[in-house]
C-alpha cells in the first residue's frame, strides 16, 4: 500500500524553478482546480482469486487542480490528483484509503538563447512486478501496487561557434523513491556534453557525444555510466543522407558474467521523402551484441503512425525517470496538426479529448517492473491515431524482451528465494486499443480493450492480463462533465500458484472545475 508522504521535496524542486524563472518571462499563470466524485460497485474489490473476492461499493472523491504557464521564455505544466477511497463493508486488505497522482514539467529559457531549463517531477501508482495484477482503471487496488515518486533537474548551456559549429553541455540530477522497502531510493548525478556540425557543412556533418553518470543507491552499490560517440554524416540529397557511428560505452555493476564495456559502432541512413513521412534506421554492435536502431513516422491528414525499435541497457530507475512510452497528447498532437494549426488552441483541445475520451496519459507499453539490476533491453513498439468524421481510434502494440546483466542478491528483498529466477529474462507482449464514437455534440461513447502476455523465460510462469471497458461521458456544462463506465478485468494473482481472478465493475461520476 502506498503510504501518505509528503511531496514537497518532489513539488518543490519545479516550482522552484518555474518561479525563478518567471519574472523576466512576465508569467501568465493559469490555476484550474476541479473535483471528481465517482460511484463504483466492484464484485471483487481487492482483486483475490475465486473463493476470496468480495464485492463492495466504492465512493471515491477526487479533489485536484492544473497550474500552467505559456510564455515565450517559461512553459510550464502541473496536475496533481488526490484520491480519497470509502467503501460500503470492511476495507479489505489490497485496497488503498488514498493515493495520489502529480505530473509537472518546466522548459525555462533563462537567459536569452545560452542557459536553459528542463524540470519533471511525478508521483504514479506502478506495478511492482510484471507477475500479477497490474494498474488499472480500480484505482482502489494496490494489490502488486506501490507508489513511485521521481523528479528530474537539468540545467544546460547551448552555443553556436558561428556557422561551424553548435553545442550543448548539460547538468542532470534526479531521484526516486518508493515505499518499497525492496527498491531502493536512488540519485543521478549526469553530466553531458554535445558538439555538432554547422550551417556551414552542407555535404558532410558530424558530431561528438560524450556523458558519464553516477548512480547512488541505498541497496545496490554505487554504479556509473560512460558513453562517448563521433558521428560522420554524407547528405546524398535533400532526402536522404548516410551515416557512419564509433564511439565506447563503459558500464560499472556487479555482472552475472561477460563483458560490462567494450567498442561500439553503426551504420544507417536517414530518409525524409517529406515533411510527413520519415525513416530512420541504424545497424551496428555493442559490447553486449548486434545492436539495431528503427524509427519510421507518417502523418497523413486523418491519421498518424509511429514504428520503432531499439535495444540498450537500462534499469528500473531510468525508465521512471525518462519513460519510453508513447505519450498520448505527442500522438494527437501530430494527428491534429493539419485541422487545428495554432498549438495553444490544438494543446486546449487535446486535453479536453483526452479527458472526454478516458484515453491514458501515456499508451500503456511494456510493464517497468521493480528491479535493482541492470537489463538488456530490446523494444518494438508501433502506434497508430485514426480520426474520421464522427469517430476516433488509438491503437498501441508492443513486445519487449528484457534480459538480467547484473546479480540478483541486490533483488533479494523484493522477489524472495521462491521467486529469484522470476525477473531474470522475461518477454512482453501487448496490444491497446480505444475506439471513440461521438454520438452527438456533448455526448461521446469509448470502447477501450487491453491485452498483455508476460513470460518469465527461465522459469517457464506466464500471466495473462486483459482489460475491457465502455464509457458515456456527457459534457453538462462547460466546467460540469459526467461519466458512466462498464469494465471487465481478468488477471493472475502474484503468488507462486498464479491463480486466476476476475472483476466486473459499473460506475458512475461527475467532474467539476472550477
Amino acid at each position: 500500500m502506498a503510504k501518505a508522504k509528503t511531496a514537497l521535496p518532489i513539488l518543490g524542486c519545479s516550482a522552484l524553478a518555474a518561479l525563478l524563472a518567471a519574472p523576466a518571462a512576465r508569467a501568465e499563470w493559469r490555476f484550474v482546480p476541479g473535483v471528481d466524485l465517482r460511484e463504483t460497485y466492484t464484485d471483487n474489490v481487492n482483486q483475490a482469486p475465486a473463493g476470496q473476492a468480495h464485492g463492495s461499493f466504492v465512493s471515491t472523491l477526487t479533489p485536484g487542480f492544473t497550474l500552467t504557464d505559456d510564455t515565450p521564455r517559461v512553459q510550464f505544466r502541473m496536475t496533481f490528483a488526490q484520491h480519497l477511497y470509502l467503501y460500503s463493508g470492511e476495507r479489505r486488505d489490497g485496497n488503498d484509503r488514498a493515493n495520489r497522482e502529480l505530473n509537472a514539467n518546466l522548459k525555462a529559457r533563462l537567459v536569452s538563447d545560452v542557459l536553459f531549463l528542463d524540470a519533471t517531477a511525478a508521483i504514479t501508482q506502478r506495478a511492482a512486478s510484471a507477475f500479477g495484477p497490474q494498474v488499472s482503471n480500480s484505482t482502489y487496488s494496490n494489490a502488486n501496487q506501490n507508489e513511485i515518486r521521481t523528479y528530474r533537474v537539468s540545467p544546460y548551456l547551448r552555443e553556436a561557434f558561428g556557422t561551424l559549429a553548435q553545442g550543448e553541455l548539460r547538468y542532470s540530477h534526479d531521484r526516486l523513491s518508493t515505499d518499497s522497502t525492496g527498491l531502493g531510493q536512488s540519485d543521478a548525478d549526469t553530466l553531458s556534453a554535445f558538439l555538432a556540425s554547422g550551417p556551414s557543412f552542407r555535404k558532410i556533418g558530424w558530431n561528438l557525444a560524450g556523458s558519464r553518470q553516477v548512480i547512488s543507491d541505498t541497496l545496490a552499490a554505487k554504479s556509473t555510466i560512460s558513453t562517448y560517440n563521433a558521428t560522420l554524416r554524407y547528405l546524398m540529397s535533400d532526402q536522404f543522407n548516410m551515416s557512419v557511428n564509433g564511439g565506447y560505452d563503459k558500464y560499472d555493476y556487479n555482472a552475472l558474467g561477460g563483458a560490462t564495456q567494450g567498442a561500439s559502432w553503426s551504420g544507417g541512413f536517414q530518409w525524409t521523402p517529406s515533411s510527413r513521412t520519415s525513416v530512420q534506421a541504424n545497424a551496428g554492435h555493442r559490447f553486449y551484441g548486434p545492436s539495431y536502431m528503427l524509427s519510421i513516422q507518417h502523418r497523413s491528414r486523418g491519421t498518424v503512425w509511429n514504428i520503432s525499435y531499439d535495444d540498450s541497457v537500462t534499469n528500473t530507475r531510468s525508465q521512471f525517470i525518462l519513460p519510453s512510452a508513447v505519450n498520448t497528447a505527442a500522438l494527437l498532437d501530430h494527428l491534429f496538426a493539419t485541422s487545428m494549426p495554432d498549438p495553444v488552441a490544438r494543446a486546449a483541445a487535446i486535453q479536453a479529448y483526452i479527458a472526454a475520451t478516458g484515453l491514458p496519459a501515456s499508451l500503456p507499453n511494456a510493464i517497468n517492473y521493480f528491479s535493482n539490476r541492470y537489463q538488456l533491453q530490446k523494444q518494438f513498439m508501433a502506434s497508430t491515431a485514426i480520426e474520421l468524421a464522427h469517430s476516433s481510434a488509438v491503437i498501441n502494440v508492443f513486445r519487449t524482451q528484457r534480459e538480467a546483466l547484473s546479480n540478483v542478491n541486490v533483488d533479494s528483498n523484493l522477489l524472495g528465494s521462491q521467486n529469484s529466477a522470476l525477473n531474470d529474462n522475461t518477454d512482453q507482449t501487448g496490444i491497446n486499443a480505444s475506439l471513440n464514437y461521438k454520438l452527438g455534440p456533448r455526448t461521446q461513447s469509448t470502447l477501450s480493450a487491453t491485452a498483455y502476455r508476460i513470460k518469465s523465460v527461465t522459469t517457464g510462469r506466464v500471466d495473462n492480463n486483459r482489460q475491457l471497458s465502455f464509457f458515456l461521458t456527457r459534457q453538462f456544462a462547460q466546467k460540469l462533465s459526467g461519466i458512466a463506465e462498464v469494465r471487465r478485468i481478468r488477471g493472475t494473482s502474484f503468488g507462486t500458484d498464479a491463480r486466476p481472478y476476475t472483476e466486473n465493475a459499473v460506475a458512475v461520476g461527475l467532474a467539476m472545475k472550477f
